[in-house]
C-alpha cells in the first residue's frame, strides 16, 4: 500500500478552515447575545418587524390570481405556527384590491389602515384591548403593486425570540458569505498556499543542487529566502562547512602520509641492490614496486578529492598522443603495442593534468592485467570519446561496475592496488563525463571515456 506523502497545504488549509469555523461559530454566538440582551420593547419591535416581513415575502397570487399567503422553510413556517397560536395574534395583508386577515383586527388598526397615507412606508402605533396594551406596525413594500402589511398582538418568548434571532442571520447573508470565504480559503490554502509554500523551498533545491562537493565550494544561499527557511538553510551550510573540514583533514592525511612514504620507499629500492639472493631481491623489489604504486596512486587520489579543477579546451588527441609516448618503452619490453587511432583534433573542456592521470592510469591497468595483449588500442573518436581495448581476459559483466570503486581487485594474479579504474572514474565525474567498460568484439576489455559537449555546442544544437 502506498503511504500518503505529507504535504504542507494539507495542514495549513486544515487550520484555516478549522479558525473560518471558529469565527462562524463566535459571530454566531455574539449575534444571538447582543440580540437577547435587548429591553423588551426593543425585542417587540424586533419580532413585528421579521413577522411582517416574512408575511410580505409569503404573499403571492396562485394560478387563478387570487391573493394567497405561502410559506416556504421550516423556521419560517414555525415562526408563523408560533405567531398564530398566540391568541392576540393577527395580520391585515393588502395589495389594495385583494387582503388577506387572520384574527380580529382591533378598530383603532383599522382607523390606521384606512387613514395612513401611502407615502408613509413603515409606521409603529400601539392600540389597545381591555387593560393591556399592545404594539402594532405596519408596513407597505416597494413593489408594483405595493403590498401592505399590519400586524399586531405577537409576545414571543426567549427561546421563540432566539429563533427569530437564528431566521435573521440567515438571510442576512452571514453565513452565506462565510461559507463562500469558508471555501474559497480552503482552495487558496490547498492550491495558492501550496504553491507560494513550494515557490521558496523550489530556490533553495536548486541552489541545493548546485552544491559541487569540493571544501569551500558553493553553498546554499539565503538570498530571498524566507525568514522561514533561513534557520534550515544554516543549519545545512554549517553541516557542509562541518564535512569540509573532516574532509579536508582526511585529505591532509593521505597526501602527507603518502608524500612522506615516498623518500624512504625509493631508498629502499636502492638497497635492495644490494641483496644477494636473486630470489629474495626479486620478492622484496616486487612488493617494494607494488607498495610505491598505492603510495603513488593514493597521493593522486588524495590530490583530486576535494580540490576543483581548472579547465581549459584541450585537444584529447594531442593528450593521448603524448601519454602512449611515455608507456612506448615499457610496453616494448612486455612484447606490447601501443596504437593511436584519431581523426584530426577532438577539443573538450577539461583540466589536461587530471585527464593526463586517468589515461595513463587505464594504460597501466591494460599494461599489468591484460598480459598477452599484442597490440593495445588507444582511438580518440570525435564524439569525445577516447576508447581503449587490450586483448586481455576482461571483467565478468557483474563486476563492472564494481571496479570503479576503490581497492576493489579482479581476479586475477597480477599486481595492482584497486584504486586505477576508481581514479579514472572520479576523474570523469569531475568532468561531468562517465566511464563505461565493455567486452571487446575479439575478447578482452573495452573502456570508453566520454565527455559532455561544450558550451557552444550545447547552445548551437
Amino acid at each position: 500500500m502506498m503511504k500518503r506523502q505529507n504535504s504542507i497545504a494539507f495542514p495549513v488549509a486544515t487550520v484555516l478552515v478549522l479558525g473560518m469555523v471558529l469565527v462562524m461559530v463566535i459571530s454566531t454566538a455574539l449575534t444571538i447575545t447582543v440580540s437577547m440582551l435587548m429591553d423588551a420593547q426593543s425585542r417587540k419591535q424586533f419580532a413585528l418587524d421579521i413577522v411582517v416581513k416574512l408575511l410580505q415575502d409569503g404573499v403571492n397570487y396562485d394560478h387563478t390570481g387570487k391573493f394567497v399567503l405561502e410559506v416556504d422553510g421550516v423556521i419560517v413556517e414555525k415562526i408563523l405556527e408560533l405567531s398564530e397560536e398566540q391568541p392576540e395574534f393577527w395580520y391585515f395583508l393588502s395589495d389594495g384590491k385583494q387582503t388577506i386577515v387572520h384574527g380580529t383586527v382591533p378598530e383603532t388598526a383599522r382607523n390606521i389602515i384606512e387613514t395612513t397615507s401611502p407615502q408613509v412606508f413603515s409606521s409603529q402605533f400601539y392600540y389597545k384591548k381591555g387593560d393591556e396594551q399592545f404594539l402594532g406596525l405596519r408596513k407597505l413594500s416597494a413593489e408594483d403593486p405595493p403590498k401592505l402589511a399590519v400586524i399586531g398582538g405577537v409576545t414571543f418568548s426567549n427561546a421563540e425570540t432566539l429563533l427569530l434571532i437564528l431566521r435573521e442571520i440567515w438571510p442576512q447573508g452571514l453565513y452565506h458569505l462565510l461559507g463562500i470565504v469558508l471555501v474559497a480559503t480552503t482552495t487558496i490554502a490547498v492550491f495558492a498556499v501550496k504553491r507560494t509554500i513550494a515557490i521558496p523551498v523550489k530556490r533553495v533545491v536548486d541552489s541545493a543542487e548546485q552544491i559541487d562537493g569540493l571544501p569551500g565550494g558553493r553553498r546554499i544561499s539565503d538570498r530571498d529566502t524566507p525568514v522561514e527557511l533561513k534557520p534550515m538553510v544554516a543549519a545545512f551550510n554549517n553541516a557542509l562547512s562541518c564535512i569540509d573540514n573532516a574532509f579536508e583533514a582526511q585529505r591532509h592525511f593521505l597526501a602527507n602520509a603518502s608524500h612522506e612514504l615516498r623518500t624512504p620507499l625509493t631508498k629502499l629500492r636502492l638497497k635492495l641492490d644490494l641483496v644477494q639472493d636473486p630470489e629474495v631481491r626479486e620478492v622484496l623489489v616486487r612488493d617494494t614496486a607494488r607498495l610505491g604504486s598505492i603510495v603513488t596512486t593514493s597521493l593522486q587520489l588524495a590530490r583530486l578529492s576535494g580540490q576543483a579543477l581548472t579547465f581549459t579546451m584541450i585537444d584529447l588527441a594531442a593528450i593521448a598522443r603524448a601519454v602512449i609516448a611515455e608507456h612506448v618503452p615499457l610496453a616494448m619490453k612486455q612484447g606490447m603495442e601501443i596504437e593511436l587511432k584519431a581523426d584530426g583534433r577532438v577539443m573538450v573542456s577539461g583540466s589536461e593534468p587530471a585527464i593526463r592521470v586517468a589515461l595513463d592510469n587505464l594504460i597501466i591497468n591494460a599494461m599489468r592485467h591484460a598480459r598477452g595483449t599484442e597490440v593495445l588500442m588507444v582511438e580518440v573518436l570525435q564524439a569525445r570519446i577516447v576508447r581503449v581495448t587490450d586483448e586481455g581476459p576482461g571483467i565478468p559483466a557483474a563486476e563492472r561496475e564494481k571496479m570503479l570503486k576503490p581497492f576493489v581487485r579482479g581476479n586475477t594474479n597480477a599486481e595492482g592496488t584497486g584504486m586505477g579504474l576508481a581514479i579514472v572514474a572520479q576523474i570523469m565525474m569531475a568532468h561531468g563525463g562517465s566511464v563505461e567498460l565493455a567486452e571487446a568484439a575479439a575478447g578482452g576489455l573495452v573502456v570508453d571515456l566520454a565527455f559532455p559537449k561544450i558550451a557552444k555546442e550545447t547552445a548551437a544544437a
